[in-house]
């Protein structure tokens, strides 16, 4: 497996944010899209807002696969997002991260709700 690789299942593997933030530059951008997703449209500009906005939800996270093509990775999976609140939904993601030096400089996340259990 690539070292590009590994970064991203690394980066999503991670529920904590002392471990995302050594995987980001500093100056990293992440763009959410999603369908019926919280937060969908919300874009982050360097990796202080990143890391403010990564939450403290608990994620169980499946990566069905990655695709590289040179500094491209993109990963395709689920998760399963549990709120502090007791809600719960489940999300079809598809994620697109542009690494450079060895850090996520670019993350671009589309999502579908599957499943909001709080119906």
């Amino acid at each position: 497996m690539s070292s590009n690789k590994r970064l991203v299942e690394s980066y999503l593997a991670s529920t904590d944010r002392s471990k995302v933030g050594p995987l980001l530059a500093d100056d990293a951008e992440w763009v959410e899209w999603g369908d019926g997703v919280p937060a969908a449209g919300v874009r982050h500009l360097g990796r202080d807002a990143i890391l403010r906005n990564y939450g403290d939800d608990e994620l169980e996270t499946q990566v069905s696969r990655l695709t590289e093509e040179g500094r491209v990775v993109v990963a395709e999976g689920s998760v399963r997002v549990r709120k502090k609140d007791g809600r719960e939904f489940h999300v079809r993601f598809c994620d697109i991260f542009e690494i450079e030096d060895g850090r996520v400089k670019r993350k671009s996340s589309f999502g579908a709700l599957l499943k909001d259990a709080s119906e």
